[in-house]
């Protein structure tokens, strides 16, 4: 059975608030523009008939990189994510 061992603070912990703090704020900023697409992928489907394909795409990425800014914000993972990697590839 494996036994998560605890998280030892290291010097970078200063800068990891840091970084938490702003990711915090774009997470923020991120659920308005997932709102906003949202009411217009709404407003496609109801005009054409069937979603907008370069919404979906976007909507996924987006889907995808909010994965990453909560499992940095949670501790899940300690590597930080766009634009200190890649952004979020599809699949």
């Amino acid at each position: 059975m494996n036994v998560p061992q605890p998280v030892n603070a290291s010097p970078d912990l200063g800068i990891r608030v840091v970084y938490m703090l702003i990711f915090a704020v774009v997470f923020w900023l991120l659920c308005w523009v997932l709102a906003v697409t949202t009411i217009v992928q709404l407003v496609v489907r109801l005009l054409n008939g069937r979603p907008h394909p370069d919404l979906v795409r976007f909507g996924g990425s987006l889907a995808r990189y909010a994965r990453q800014i909560i499992d940095f914000l949670t501790f899940v993972t300690e590597l930080a994510p766009y634009p200190f990697t890649s952004w979020p590839a599809e699949g």
